[in-house]
């Protein structure tokens, strides 16, 4: 069950240039699942774009909502252990805060992440799944 990186949560926004291929993905890859820490991003994300408390809570809503409708599990990974996990990956291979967050999720479930971001390549033991290599 790879799991998404916040790019899938902003793509589904059918605004987004990337949203046919959220789409598509939705339908070929079984058990996707969005970890907290993608979740997490998305509304610090939305915040730092200016959104106000009352526009982040719709738009967490509203994912919530989308991915209930297609069966895609929402999955707590945030502890102790992973933040300590989110440090190395950092300071090791370079990531931001965000992706080496994501990652730790993904490492700690089953080391897919479904992200365009070719910054999780340089975590050898972290496969990526394109998003937008979806063939729309």
């Amino acid at each position: 069950m790879p799991v998404a990186d916040t790019e899938f949560l902003f793509a589904l926004n059918p605004r987004d240039r990337k949203h046919s291929y959220a789409m598509r993905l939705l339908k070929e890859v079984s058990g996707l699942t969005v970890p907290d820490t993608a979740a997490l991003e998305f509304q610090v994300v939305l915040r730092a774009r200016g959104r106000s408390p009352s526009q982040v809570k719709m738009a967490l809503l509203a994912i919530h909502e989308a991915l209930k409708q297609n069966n895609v599990k929402e999955v707590k990974t945030i502890d102790v252990a992973l933040l300590a996990y989110q440090s190395e990956l950092e300071e090791r291979f370079g990531l931001s805060y965000f992706d080496s967050l994501i990652a730790a999720s993904a490492l700690m479930l089953d080391r897919q992440v479904v992200s365009d971001d070719e910054a999780f390549d340089k975590v050898p033991s972290l496969i990526r799944i394109k998003l937008s290599s979806r063939g729309v």
